[in-house]
């Protein structure tokens, strides 16, 4: 049994807590303003970019392309969001990728059900 999109919202507004956390300890303990070897604001954003979207495997890699896309180009404002301080700047930066990635994401599975254009 799943969570539900509501469950699985909740599990990543803790998940997204906790690595606001861990990664703004990690960036002090390591002297680093965004470790590389921190990798949950990946896991927290990709989780964004699947929610509320159908997981087969054509779309999660869709999900997966779209988040990295946006994490590595960082459009408007996501290079901003890195600015700021400790692990809200490591965290928010990879969510907003991953909300970029789920509205293009839902918005191409909307024009593909054969929705009214």
């Amino acid at each position: 049994m799943g969570l539900g999109w509501p469950g699985y919202s909740l599990l990543l507004v803790v998940a997204l807590g906790v690595g606001v956390v861990a990664s703004g300890r990690a960036a002090i303990e390591l002297g680093l303003t965004d470790p590389p070897m921190v990798v949950w604001d990946e896991v927290v954003g990709m989780g964004v970019a699947l929610l509320a979207v159908p997981h087969g495997l054509l779309v999660v890699l869709a999900a997966f392309g779209l988040f990295r896309l946006f994490d590595i180009t960082k459009p408007y404002p996501i290079k901003r969001l890195e600015r700021l301080p400790g692990g809200y700047g490591i965290m928010l930066d990879d969510v907003l990728a991953g909300v970029y990635a789920n509205v293009c994401l839902q918005g191409v599975l909307w024009i593909l059900s054969g929705a009214p254009h």
